[in-house]
């Protein structure tokens, strides 16, 4: 008698793969450490703009005496909101050289820093009394924003199974969402979007860096990972088997997650 061929679904690179408690955890740390800040950004300057541009004009009134004209008034507040999405521009440019040097994980451990300053920048403008370091730390912060809106799905891509990948694809955009959400919230008069509060709804989100710093570390050196091991060759045999097994990326056992570690 003929045997019947096998179904797709019963071998065991169809099988479908759960979701895990360490998964969801970096998943969740990658995106409200990166992507949410992404999308604070976007919004958070809308709604301090008049408190803002008033602030400029008593800056430039302090040092030159007269007050700012409005067409040159016009011109900083342009300045300083093109600024973000020029730097996620040079952000963008940076993720190829960077993601292959350092990993994916890495660069996102990396991107922290782009955060972290110009928070400390734009925290400092008022006390400082100049608003040139505002126009600089919205470059340095859309540099923040162009790595991580590519590195983020890229790393959650790699690292996911299969059957997840689809699911955890669409959390990076959702924290996008939910941190336009909140710079909305934050910038109501009555909460940041006041005099007062000025310096200080720019900078929240910054505070999340440290936060992905740490836990970041913590979730993958609990799945053995190294952002900064090279993927050792494996033998012709188990790269075989390995090949017929597992996906790249899955999630499925202690021992595959060092060889998934290697890509960053």
């Amino acid at each position: 008698t003929m045997q019947q061929p096998c179904s797709p679904q019963e071998g065991p690179e169809n099988r479908l793969i759960k979701m895990t408690l360490l998964l969801a955890g970096v998943t969740l740390v990658s995106t409200f450490g990166s992507s949410f800040q992404y999308g604070y950004n976007v919004s958070v300057i809308n709604s301090p703009a008049v408190i803002m541009q008033e602030f400029y004009n008593q800056t430039y009134l302090d040092r030159k005496g007269i007050p700012m004209e409005s067409s040159f008034q016009t011109l900083l507040w342009s300045l300083t909101v093109s600024m973000y999405p020029l730097g996620g521009f040079f952000g963008s440019l940076m993720v190829g050289p960077l993601v292959n040097k350092c990993g994916r994980k890495g660069t996102l451990l990396i991107n922290n820093v782009f955060s972290i300053v110009p928070a400390i920048l734009m925290g400092t403008s008022k006390v400082a009394k100049t608003f040139e370091v505002i126009i600089l730390s919205r470059i340095i912060v859309g540099i923040c924003a162009g790595l991580s809106s590519n590195v983020v799905p890229m790393y959650l891509g790699e690292m996911s199974p299969k059957n997840l990948r689809g699911a955890v694809g669409v959390v990076p955009q959702l924290f996008i969402t939910i941190g336009i959400l909140i710079a909305q919230i934050l910038g109501l008069t009555n909460i940041l979007g006041n005099v007062e509060g000025k310096s200080g709804v720019l900078a929240p989100s910054s505070l999340l860096s440290p936060l992905e710093h740490k836990l970041l570390n913590s979730v993958c050196k609990k799945m053995g990972w190294s952002s900064q091991s090279s993927p050792k060759k494996p033998e012709p045999h188990n790269q075989a088997q390995d090949k017929s097994t597992f996906s790249r990326g899955e999630l499925c056992s202690p021992s595959h997650c060092s060889s998934v570690g290697s890509y960053g």
